[in-house]
């Protein structure tokens, strides 16, 4: 503390505080580590990178389910890409935890298998009170909607927050004016708690319904015929098989999207892929022959490398002249580039010159970087952090260079 006078100061905690407040605004300014993509840090909706490139989709939910299941199966049948698992419960749901607690046995189940996306389905069993807190809850009423929701939103959470595509199918038109009247309740919920956390509602009552609406038993497959697609309430096995389709053709688009992503990043054809998949680098291209004047073969490319990388150059020691597509042979192994004029207004002429793309010696001399080790692979596939340039905003070295 210092005096003059009357007025006293503190002057080291003063530029204690002042150190302190440019401590704060300093630190935020530290480079972080970048981290390798999540599950849920892709654009599309399910992940690009399935284990095996196999996508393994888990069916979940009461007896209803089980009929989807057997759909999914038939339909997915054919395609090596997709297998699809039942892990239906018969007589199950969210309005009885004691008999069967699927917020509590999800985990166990996610836990024991590798699976990327997951189809929900559950049916009139669902339209039951609900005991709360030693409360019986009236279906229908706003206690009961609140508890019933609440239980499927933590459903739809556990299954989002560990990395799964969710898809929600919902119930059909009903033939009774109650069991209508209880499907539209529960879609309702369905429809809301699966929009607020990320999952997508498959809606299937206009596909089941007449031209008015009305609840039928017979409905058009594929095919174009009508055949009879319900029993009741529930679904006939061509009915199974129609509901998988159209659950179907929302998870097919995404994941034709899901793979459109994957070959963005990697930037090759599906045998590159599959090389970087597994863990592979792109072999550099191999030499391209051609034949010398005695009638020997010979490599107009070569392989050197530099460092780290194999960089594949034109053999400039090649002596004997290529070919051209029209066997014109060309001095050192390059052809003269063509010259084009043209005549413009004020007495000016346009001079340009072209060299044909075909030629081996131009396209080649690039280097040729395994996909491995290029900058955007190793960002976003690796999570790698690039050394930054000294100098640049994103060098945070001190003192400055």
């Amino acid at each position: 503390m210092s005096c003059l006078g009357n007025v006293c100061t503190r002057t080291p905690r003063l530029v204690g505080s002042i150190l302190l407040l440019i401590a704060a605004l300093v630190v935020p300014l530290a480079p972080k580590p970048v981290l390798a993509q999540d599950a849920l840090s892709h654009r599309s909706y399910i992940t690009p990178f399935p284990n095996g490139d196999r996508y393994r989709v888990v069916v979940l939910g009461d007896k209803q389910a089980e009929g989807l299941w057997n759909g999914l199966y038939r339909d997915f049948e054919a395609d090596p890409t997709v297998d699809v698992l039942n892990q239906s419960k018969k007589w199950t749901g969210f309005t009885d935890p004691k008999r069967f607690d699927w917020n509590t046995k999800i985990g166990p189940i996610l836990k024991n298998g590798t699976y990327h996306v997951a189809v929900v389905h559950f049916g009139l069993g669902e339209n039951k009170p609900i005991r709360k807190d030693g409360k019986l809850l009236k279906v229908g009423t706003e206690e009961w909607r609140d508890a019933y929701g609440d239980r499927v939103e933590t459903f739809i959470r556990r299954l989002r927050d560990a990395g799964l595509g969710v898809y929600w199918v919902g119930l059909p038109v009903m033939r009774s004016a109650g069991n209508r009247a209880a499907a539209e309740r529960l879609n309702e919920v369905f429809r809301e708690k699966a929009f607020v956390n990320g999952a997508k509602f498959v809606d299937t009552w206009r596909e089941f319904a007449d031209e008015n609406g009305q609840y039928t038993l017979v409905g058009v497959d594929e095919s174009g015929r009508r055949q009879q697609m319900r029993n009741g309430d529930g679904f006939t096995s061509r009915g199974n098989l129609k509901l998988a389709k159209l659950l179907n053709k929302e998870l097919r688009k995404d994941i034709d999207l899901a793979k459109k992503e994957r070959d963005i990043p990697l930037a090759g054809d599906p045998a590159e892929q599959e090389k970087v998949a597994k863990g592979l680098t792109s072999a550099p291209p191999p030499a391209v022959p051609r034949v010398s004047a005695d009638g020997g073969a010979e490599n107009v490319l070569r392989e050197d490398q530099v460092g780290d990388v194999s960089v594949v150059r034109p053999n400039r020691g090649a002596a004997a002249p290529l070919q051209d597509a029209a066997g014109n042979a060309g001095a050192g192994g390059s052809r003269d580039p063509q010259v084009i004029t043209s005549n413009l207004p004020g007495g000016y002429t346009a001079i340009s010159s072209i060299s044909a793309v075909s030629d081996v010696t131009l396209s080649s001399s690039r280097p040729q970087l395994p996909l491995a080790q290029r900058p955007y692979y190793r960002v976003l596939v690796r999570g790698e952090q690039l050394e930054p340039k000294s100098g640049r905003a994103d060098d945070f070295t001190w003192p400055p260079s």
